[in-house]
């Protein structure tokens, strides 16, 4: 007797059609609906420069409280030559979600702020909502920032 005769090809091929069909896949008719992309922003900086009309400032933004922390890899960054009391530029690619943005003004052009030798900030800093230094960094909760397709300008005010 081979091995696919009649009786057990007939078995096989009783096997429900619906079990040879891939998970997820629309049963019935049922039409599969595709999702929706997620949309891409890109984020407008206006940075309000109050004292220095030189050198760049140099901005980061952040998509979690652990990269802000840690000064990882922002999400988006963007860098400014600053002429004037308002610069602009534009973080592109940012996802809707919750963001932090931190900010210095490097005033000698070397790419990198500044300290004391008591790790206190020697260029001028700023972060989102107007955040503060008050002893320490500001936290997450008191920086972060909803951006969506509805809110895509953040102002910054540095010196």
């Amino acid at each position: 007797m081979s091995l696919f005769s009649s009786r057990r090809l007939a078995r096989a091929l009783s096997i429900p059609l619906v079990a040879l069909m891939p998970i997820g896949a629309p049963l019935y008719g049922a039409t599969a609906q595709a999702a929706e992309p997620t949309p891409i922003i890109d984020l407008m900086l206006t940075v309000h420069v109050q004292k220095h009309h030189r050198g760049s400032v140099i901005v980061g933004v952040f998509d979690n409280n652990a990269s802000y922390t840690a000064g990882e890899k922002p999400a988006g960054s963007c860098r400014i030559d600053v002429s004037a009391s308002v610069e602009r530029c534009m973080v592109r690619g940012l996802k809707a979600g919750t963001y932090g943005i931190k900010a210095f003004h490097d005033l000698n052009g070397n790419g990198k702020l500044e300290m004391n030798v008591f790790g206190i900030p020697t260029e001028p800093v700023a972060f989102s909502n107007n955040a503060k230094i008050n002893m320490r960094a500001p936290n997450w909760s008191e920086l972060k920032i909803f951006v969506d397709p509805q809110n895509v300008v953040q102002n910054i005010f540095i010196d």
